[in-house]
């Protein structure tokens, strides 16, 4: 497979850690999906999509499944002071972690 930056597209599933810094000072770390293999340029105009938010009353909500719970976070993206998204590849050790539906 094609290589897109530091990591082959091959050894990533399609989820994402996303970290956001509320103008608090608060953190919250949430999972999301998205539906294209993950690759630098799918990181980039996710989190480019998130950027085009934060000056929005928008509300961003996340579900998912950890260690046998399910969550659902709701993120109103004015107050996020910054964020952090990142691959979550298939080797780490997230085995609780499953996809909202």
């Amino acid at each position: 497979m094609a290589t897109s930056g530091p990591f082959e597209e091959h050894e990533l599933a399609s989820n994402l850690s996303v970290e956001f810094t509320l103008l608090s000072g608060e953190t919250i770390s949430v999972r999301d999906n998205i539906p294209d293999p993950v690759s630098e340029g799918a990181i980039r105009r996710y989190a480019e999509d998130l950027v085009g938010q934060l000056k929005s009353d928008s509300v961003r909500t996340f579900a998912y499944w950890w260690a046998g719970d399910f969550y659902v976070d709701a993120v109103r993206l004015h107050e996020v002071a910054a964020l952090s998204v990142s691959p979550v590849s298939d080797d780490d050790d997230d085995e609780d972690w499953e996809e909202g539906e």
